[in-house]
């Protein structure tokens, strides 16, 4: 007869916990996986207390069941806290797919417009030049920093089109700015922005800085672009030193900018009326540019330098600096290239392994900040670097200021056309 009630009494369980488990799934909302452990748990209990009951309902230890019944309701916490860990980290991944998949639509469309409004502007050149004249190869111009060698007369009338292209849209106003967060690592949260200049052709087309630089160099006219990036970056860190005083810009300057005899006295008159954001404004410049610096370009950094003004060095090749130089020069960030970092630290001359680089930088004051990460492999492979920053497509896409954020620029060189 015991053992028929045992068995009676574990069937009488068995339902009773089964219909509980269906209530917490389809009434409660618990997972499948939360409502299966609560069932198990809620059965072992059961039939522990049912086989203490039957067996010697005198012996039956009052205390032991009470624990027992404490432990699984702190199981049943750590399940319901594990469930919830699960769902955040899942709505997270969903969340930052969503995003890296729109930022690279962006781009994608970005691309394909400057190419359609350069083609368009090529097109209309040659119809308007001899039928002798030779194709023109636009394509190197839009893709890489340095156009591929080709003919002169074809070399000379892709760059006067590019050129008419960058004056139309300096004398239109059409010199976007856009931003890019550099986050801290591995938090992700922005620390930074960095200043990009984007021009819009006639069409409304982005023409990226590696189709114009090159010839608005050559043609003395970055003084001016300069100029629109350095008065935007100014007015959008005002704007964001009021919130939250942590945050800085970074903003590109090219080194004909140093040099020019009109451009440069009003850029240290408008820097020494904002000097108070010495520590949230950045002046970035190329390792190429930098080692390419004579006597004037040092003058002029020493007169930022005394302004409290603190300079970047960006799209570094190779990582055998020295970094206490560059300290003394005013240098407290170095970017560096997180395929470099992480797969070709020997071929750019590295002295150490990749890994100790942060910490020897550190030591002479200067933060380094990993650029261009696109894959979540990357930032875990960089854990292991003990890098601070990061920046790039994986984190966020270039996004443009808004118009109304920005005032008319009150910096404007003259004679540099």
């Amino acid at each position: 007869m015991q053992k028929v009630g045992s068995i009676s009494a574990a069937v009488a369980i068995a339902a009773a916990v089964s219909l509980v488990g269906v209530s917490l799934y389809f009434v409660l909302g618990f997972s499948r996986v939360e409502a299966g452990l609560t069932v198990a748990c809620v059965m072992l209990g059961l039939a522990q207390l049912v086989n203490l009951t039957v067996r010697d309902r005198s012996e039956i230890d009052v205390d032991g069941i009470r624990e027992t019944v404490a432990e699984l309701g702190l199981s049943l916490d750590s399940v319901r806290r594990d469930g919830e860990t699960l769902r955040t980290q899942i709505v997270a991944l969903e969340a930052r797919r969503n995003e890296d998949a729109d930022a690279r639509s962006e781009q994608l469309d970005q691309q394909m417009k400057m190419l359609e409004g350069l083609v368009d502007q090529l097109a209309a050149g040659l119809e308007r030049a001899p039928l002798a004249a030779a194709p023109v190869d636009v394509s190197a111009a839009v893709t890489s920093p340095a156009p591929a060698p080709f003919d002169a007369p074809a070399a000379a009338a892709a760059e006067a089109e590019i050129l008419a292209t960058v004056r139309r849209s300096i004398e239109s106003n059409r010199i976007d700015l856009y931003l890019q967060p550099i986050v801290t690592l591995p938090q992700r949260r922005t620390r930074y922005y960095e200043g990009f200049t984007r021009l819009r052709g006639t069409s409304g087309e982005i023409i990226l800085p590696s189709a114009y630089i090159g010839v608005a160099e050559r043609a003395g006219v970055m003084p001016e672009i300069d100029n629109m990036l350095l008065t935007g970056c100014v007015q959008i860190v005002r704007r964001m030193v009021e919130r939250n005083r942590d945050l800085g810009i970074f903003c590109n300057i090219s080194a004909h900018s140093l040099l020019d005899a009109e451009f440069f006295p009003r850029f240290i008159e408008f820097m020494r009326g904002n000097a108070d954001l010495s520590n949230a404004v950045f002046f970035e410049f190329s390792q190429e540019t930098v080692n390419a610096f004579g006597p004037l370009e040092h003058e002029s950094l020493s007169a930022l330098r005394e302004l409290g003004f603190s300079f970047s060095l960006d799209r570094v090749t190779r990582l055998d600096f020295d970094a206490e130089a560059l300290a003394l020069r005013g240098f407290r960030f170095i970017k560096v290239d997180c395929d470099t970092l992480l797969n070709r630290s020997r071929e750019a001359g590295a002295r150490i392994h990749g890994a100790d680089l942060s910490e020897l930088l550190r030591r002479s004051g200067i933060e380094m900040i990993v650029e261009k990460i696109e894959t979540e492999r990357s930032v875990i492979d960089l854990l292991d670097y003990d890098v601070a920053f990061g920046q790039g497509y994986l984190f966020s896409a270039p996004r443009p200021v808004r118009g109304e954020m920005l005032e008319q620029a009150t910096l404007r060189p003259t004679g540099t056309a």
